[in-house]
């Protein structure tokens, strides 16, 4: 007869991230395969021991905190894996184009067995996005296959995993403890409520349409949404669907599996975010710009513009009142053109005093007259300390065969005219 231990390991082995079991004292008593793997500790070398001998930069007191923290409320608690709380360095080896040689993780630590004060603590590699979906599939994969050995570790399941269930009209029929200790909802209070009212209202129209097409066709649908939880807080969710099929191939429910990446989409936003003006950075733009000269039903009259902005005299403000003042300019031209532009609009910050927008659907007619709009709007900024400052634009728009590289040169074109044409305006420049 297999022990409860013996199955609760084999559970931890088959598991796609790393899961320990240690005590308030750091003692170690299960640690996985997936751990050994990527550590290159095995287990009968660590368990038994303290943490303290293999990890001494892990900041104790706080980890141990959040033990405590953990067995007093028996609900999950987030360890915060950063440069200044340490958490067990894991190196990095897989392929990639990443700098990073050690894991970023994120750490979830649950309770065990409270009468031993015993948690056990989950980690997963946050480093890269798609390994974290893959990860996640396989996951739902590992789950389908060992149903029946996961009976008997149903509360292991209910208190760790966000999982919900809905009927063939998306109205929730059960969840785990898991997701209603996450989102707020006590369990009656989402049974028999619509699971599509946890979406951000307004967003994801195009996601929640791929997710109806594929559950029409019996197919298995993942993808990332923001949802509420209770206290109106956003979250990001990785989610699967999956359809349950009777013996007729009919749906008759389906199961959705929840997986929190919103410190993930944090650090994907900082990645394309200029620091200081908070506009998107070249980099998504370039993204943006190229996914947009890829569609295919531009014409002439209905085409896409590009703006180049350029603070003027800006040299003369750093060089005047200094490069905070600056900063501050180019901090308020940023929300000024943000407040000017339309929600369809791309706004980025191209570097140093230069600004670019993108607005789909124009022709050059309108995309100058949105320029004009935006001269006109920092014409009447007043900045402590400059007072007023101006701005010129050069304008193009797409046609077709044209690339970023011609886009972009034909609107600094302009902008250059601007300049020599006295500045504080702007100059079109046709394809």
């Amino acid at each position: 007869m297999i022990s409860m231990l013996d199955h609760c390991n084999i559970v931890f082995d088959s598991l796609e991230n790393g899961t320990l079991i240690v005590d308030e004292e750091c003692t170690v008593w299960s640690w996985n395969k997936w751990l050994e793997i990527n550590t290159g500790i095995a287990s009968e070398t660590i368990i038994g021991n303290n943490l303290t001998a293999f990890y001494p930069e892990l900041d104790y007191k706080g980890f141990q905190r959040k033990i405590r923290t953990t067995l007093r409320l028996n609900t999950p608690t987030f360890y915060d894996a950063s440069l200044s709380n340490r958490f067990i360095t894991i190196p990095r080896n897989k392929i990639t184009t990443s700098l990073l040689t050690s894991m970023q993780l994120q750490v979830t630590i649950s309770s065990y067995i409270p009468s031993l004060k015993r948690v056990m603590v989950s980690i997963y590699d946050i480093s890269d996005m798609h390994e974290l979906k893959l990860t996640l599939q396989q996951r739902m994969i590992e789950i389908t296959l060992l149903n029946n050995e996961l009976r008997r570790e149903k509360h292991i399941i209910n208190t760790n995993l966000m999982i919900v269930k809905t009927d063939c009209g998306c109205l929730v029929t059960d969840v785990t403890e898991a997701f209603s200790h996450f989102f707020g909802f006590s369990k009656e209070e989402l049974l028999g409520g619509s699971l599509l009212s946890l979406f951000v209202a307004g967003q994801h129209e195009v996601e929640i349409l791929q997710m109806n097409e594929c559950l029409q066709k019996k197919q298995k649908w993942s993808g990332e949404m923001e949802v509420l939880r209770k206290n109106g807080v956003k979250v990001w969710m990785d989610m699967v669907i999956s359809p349950y099929l009777d013996e007729n191939d009919e749906a008759t429910s389906y199961t959705a599996i929840y997986h929190d990446i919103t410190d993930k989409k944090r650090v994907e936003l900082l990645s394309v975010t200029d620091p200081l003006t908070k506009l998107y950075n070249r980099q998504k733009f370039n993204e943006v710009c190229e996914e947009m000269l890829m569609r295919k039903h531009w014409t002439v009259d209905n085409t896409f513009g590009l703006i180049v902005a350029d603070v003027d005299h800006f040299k003369s403000v750093n060089d005047t009142y200094g490069h905070q003042v600056g900063d501050a300019v180019l901090i308020a031209m940023a929300d000024t053109l943000t407040g000017a532009i339309r929600t369809s609009d791309i706004l980025a910050r191209w570097g140093g005093e230069e600004f670019v927008i993108l607005l789909p659907d124009v022709d050059m007619e309108k995309a100058a007259l949105a320029a004009e709009k935006y001269r006109q709007a920092i014409e009447q900024m007043n900045i402590p300390e400059v007072g007023s400052i101006t701005a010129s634009f050069g304008v193009t728009v797409f046609s077709m065969g044209d690339t970023q590289e011609k886009m972009v040169y034909r609107a600094d074109l302009g902008l250059y005219r601007a300049k020599k044409n006295g500045r504080n305006r702007l100059e079109s420049v046709v394809p």
